[in-house]
Parts: C-alpha cells; structure tokens; sequence
C-alpha cells in the first residue's frame, strides 16, 4: 500500500532553480518536498560552464535588451547571496573566478562588437593596457577588457542547497499526476518506497522532463517547449586557468571557463562554436573548435593537450523565433506552475517569480518516509567524456 503525505506544494525537479524554489517555499513557512528522478543537476545545471551573466554578452550589438536587462539584475541577485542575503547564504560557494575577460580579434567586426560591450548594464567592462595582460592574451591584436562577472562551480551549489534540506529530497519517479478537489495526488516511486503525495500545488522545474509532466497533467501542449541543442568543446592538460569571452561583431566566438580535474587545467568551451557543433561529426567539431581556440588564443601552446566534447539539450518555452527566450519563464496552470530559468544565472529569479504561485503556507511539514535515498550529485562533463589527442 503506498504511503500518503500531505503538503503544501511538490517541486519536480533538483536542478538549480528546484532547488533555488524548495528553499524559498521552506522560508516562506511551506511544507514542501522535492522529487528528483536521476541526479541532482542532470542535464543543464552540471553541464552549465557556471558564469553568472550580468548582462554584456547580452548587449554586444550595442543595445541592452530585456534579456541583458534581466541578466544584469540577476547578477546583482547573486552578488547579494555569495555575502550572505537574500534567498539563500551562499556564502563560502566555491567560486572559480570573480573576473573574466572580453577580447576581440583584430578587424572592423570586432571592433563593432566591442563597442556594444562598452554599453552594458551595471556591470562595465573596462579597459586593460597590454602590460596588464596575462600571459595567455599575449598576441592578441585587439582590444582586452577585464569584466567583473564571476563564474561559480554548479555542483557545490547544488551540494550546498540540498544539504540545508535533509530529508526533504527524494531519489525518485513521478507515475502519476492527477487533479482532484483536494488538490494534486502525485503518485511518486522513490525505490522501494509508493508514495501518494497530496501536494495543494505542484512547481515543475524538471526542464526537458517538463513537457511529459505535462502531459500526464492533461495538459499536452498548453507549454510548447523547444530544444536548442549545444556541443561543447573541453580542452584537458597542462594549460592556464582561463575565463573570458572571445568577441567578433556582436558575436561570442568562442567563450572559455576553466576548472582543475586529475588530467590537469580543464577548459569548457562555448560560444558560436557550440551553437554549430551540433551539426557536426565529433572528430571535425573537434577540429574546428582547435582552429577557433589558436585564432582567439594565439599564445597558448595546444601541443599536448586532450579533447573531448559533450552534448547538452536546452530545454525552454518555445519562442516565435527559436531563439533563447528572453528571461526566465514561469506559467501557472491552476496550482500546477511549470518553470524555466533558461539560464543558470536566472535560477534564483525563477524561484523568487514562482512564489508569486504559491499561496498561503497552511503549516504542513513533512520528510519524505525514512529509507528514501537522496539523489546523488551528477558528474561534470569531464568526469565521464572520451578523451583524445588530435593528430
């Protein structure tokens, strides 16, 4: 027989805005639970490359609109947690990188491109002399601008927030959803463990998961969803901790995050080439993501190195255009509210926008039944990736 909880609202997802949202519910005085059906931060939290966007990449065609708008007071969100306030103390977050920087190729584009980035938001970048250069921008022809954007580990986030919810977050199943007059009976199967939750409302925060919960809600097609795949680039071996975004007209050629793994210095590589990568045969986006990186970094020696890539599918509402959505989205149908950060930065916006959703906390509290396993963390792309050297 399945055991029965009665709370104030289920979220149905454990990646960063879950999370972000459990948190904000628990605040708020809600009984609240999560279920997660793999790993915490499967799919686009673990493979996000952790920048914390304030708002420039957004406004390189010289304008800032309402995604950089958006981005820039996300930041600022952010900024406020990792000293301590707001929806939740991130304070000891492990942060790869409190400054990035933004350089050009030489050329008109570039120089058009940067010329956007000098109109940012709060965040401005700001000119650097060469002498001031680190080493790895040597032998860049263009203009160099340090940019204070940092970019954060998203698996010690996704630790961090799980852990301050023990017993509130569930390895397991969503098999049923149905809407009664007492609200949502969720049937979840947490290993061993049937459990009919009766939830007064349900956040969907499980990104591609979100169309099928949709569906088995009876409401198939009342969220169209799009996916915009990504291939990125990891470089693996003895080379520079880097962070920056390589610009050309108001395009990101290439942008590069760096983190620290047992083969040596790791870099995730994203920007344009990463748009196109999906396209392409593994070996040749290799190929041309070597091109691209010796173009943007002409002093770092690749000699040596290792190269892997990974796939990610972006999960979000659907747009006239097919392009990324401008910020974050969130849909109440009812009492069931599905929610789409669409960027790791706008997470905690997505949270803070459905609690507009949630209602009066009732004082319910509950924990999942004991023996329920808690979701593991999810890899990082490099932990699992097929490594190769390049002829």
């Amino acid at each position: 027989m399945a055991e029965r909880i009665t709370i104030d609202s289920l979220v149905v997802g454990g990646g960063s805005a879950g999370l972000f949202l459990l948190r904000a519910l628990r605040a708020a005085g809600h009984g609240a639970l999560l279920v997660e059906r793999s790993a915490l931060g499967t799919g686009q939290t673990t493979s996000s490359q952790g920048i914390l966007h304030a708002g420039v990449k957004y406004a390189l065609g010289g304008v800032a609109g309402d995604d950089a708008q958006e981005a820039s007071e996300a930041a600022a969100m952010w900024n406020g947690m990792l000293e301590g306030r707001g929806l939740a103390d991130l304070r000891g977050l492990r942060v790869l990188a409190r400054e990035e920087y933004l350089w050009r190729t030489a050329g008109l584009m570039g120089a058009a491109g940067m010329l956007g980035a000098r109109l940012a938001l709060r965040t401005r970048p700001e000119a650097i002399e060469a002498a001031r250069r680190p080493a790895w921008l040597e032998r860049v022809a263009g203009d160099v601008l340090t940019l204070p954007e940092t970019v954060i580990d998203p698996r010690d986030l996704l630790a961090r927030l799980a852990a301050a919810e023990p017993g509130r977050i569930t390895l397991g199943e969503v098999r049923t959803l149905a809407h009664g007059p007492d609200g949502w009976a969720v049937g979840v199967q947490a290993g061993a463990h049937a459990v009919q939750v009766l939830a007064h409302r349900v956040f969907l925060c499980a990104g591609e998961g979100n169309e099928a919960l949709l569906a088995m809600a009876g409401l198939a097609g009342a969220e169209p969803m799009q996916r915009r795949p990504l291939r990125q680039a990891m470089v693996r071996g003895p080379l520079p901790m880097v962070f920056g975004h390589c610009i050309d007209g108001a395009k990101t050629r290439i942008t590069v995050t760096s983190d620290m793994s047992p083969g040596g210095t790791v870099w995730h590589v994203g920007g344009e080439i990463a748009e196109r990568g999906p396209e392409m045969e593994e070996g040749a986006f290799l190929e041309r993501a070597r091109t691209e990186i010796a173009a943007c970094l002409p002093a770092v020696d690749l000699r040596g190195v290792e190269w892997s890539s990974y796939l990610v599918q972006r999960a979000e509402p659907r747009t006239a255009s097919g392009r990324r959505p401008s910020s974050a989205h969130v849909r109440a149908h009812g009492s069931l509210v599905a929610v789409w950060p669409v960027k790791l930065v706008m997470a905690p916006r997505a949270a803070v926008a459905a609690m507009e959703h949630a209602g009066s906390a009732t004082g319910l509290s509950a924990v999942w039944p004991a023996g329920c396993d808690t979701p593991p963390l999810a890899a990082r792309p490099w932990e699992t990736a097929a490594w190769r050297r390049l002829p």
